[in-house]
């Protein structure tokens, strides 16, 4: 990722709509598997740190990233347990992790093979813990921002569950996000085609406040949806949650998430049933 690129998304990443819909969605997991315990986190591909952060309270919460850049800045946000460290070359011990979050980074061009790290996270994962998935969706949306932010692949759900599968996973959710925002990266893509674009810079840019605002409303909204288990055909993200089967907890076992990202009572059950 280019180094100017850590330093916008240190600087977007507590109020962007992008990020803050997908931290609200992500926290909702983890709200389900907090079960009255401190849990063990970790962040892998931890960037700046706002994932890191907005997870402290459920528990220890580690980072790791391979770029200086990234863990100095989640030195200024307090952090005490991100490092610098390269997943290629992570060695893992063995039933560490309760929870393993990991968000746009198998997609990066740095990772050699991300099957193998998906094998790492079993690994590293204790039995019946959970792994959070948010990954760029379709290459058909590939374009200027991906080279921006060193995104190598894009991926499809069924290619994503089957390998889980095969890994020994339990899929709880598998479903594509945000399907308005696909059409706008698609236009934006045959935009840079017909001008013929050619400077490498990011989507991220500085929003009005109202537009900010009425975004993040419309991601909530769908991540109310998404609490319920409704699944959309296509989107620009690909999110998914699983979990390391074994002697599965009462309420692991009914695959129970409690909506706590779209406004209403935390006391209404929801279920997602892959």
């Amino acid at each position: 990722m280019q180094l100017n690129e850590y330093d916008k998304m240190f600087a977007f990443e507590n109020d962007y709509w992008w990020y803050r819909g997908l931290h609200e969605l992500v926290e909702s997991c983890i709200r389900m598997m907090r079960l009255g315990r401190h849990l063990t986190i970790l962040d892998a591909g931890c960037g700046t740190g706002r994932s890191a952060q907005v997870l402290e309270p459920y528990g220890t919460v580690e980072g790791i990233d391979y770029s200086t850049a990234a863990i100095d800045h989640c030195e200024r946000r307090g952090l005490k347990h991100c490092r610098v460290g390269d997943l290629n070359e992570w060695q893992p011990a063995a039933d560490v992790y309760d929870v393993i979050v990991s968000l746009d980074v198998l997609c990066c061009k740095g990772i050699r093979d991300d099957r193998e790290i998906l094998e790492k996270f079993y690994y590293a994962l204790r039995t019946d813990g959970v792994l959070i998935l948010n990954l760029p969706a379709f290459s058909l949306l590939r374009r200027i921002h991906d080279a921006a932010v060193s995104i190598g692949r894009r991926y499809r759900k069924g290619h994503v569950v089957r390998e889980l599968r095969r890994l020994g996973f339990k899929v709880i959710y598998a479903g594509y996000r945000l399907p308005l925002l696909f059409f706008i990266m698609l236009a934006k893509k045959v935009s840079e085609k017909v001008m013929g674009r050619r400077t490498i810079v990011s989507d991220l840019t500085p929003l009005p406040s109202w537009i900010n605002r009425s975004l993040l409303a419309f991601h909530r909204l769908e991540n109310g949806l998404i609490n319920r288990g409704v699944r959309f055909p296509f989107g620009g993200s690909l999110f998914l949650v699983a979990e390391k089967i074994g002697g599965m907890p009462s309420a692991s076992r009914d695959d129970i998430i409690k909506d706590t990202t779209s406004g209403e009572s935390g006391d209404e059950r929801l279920k997602w049933a892959y």
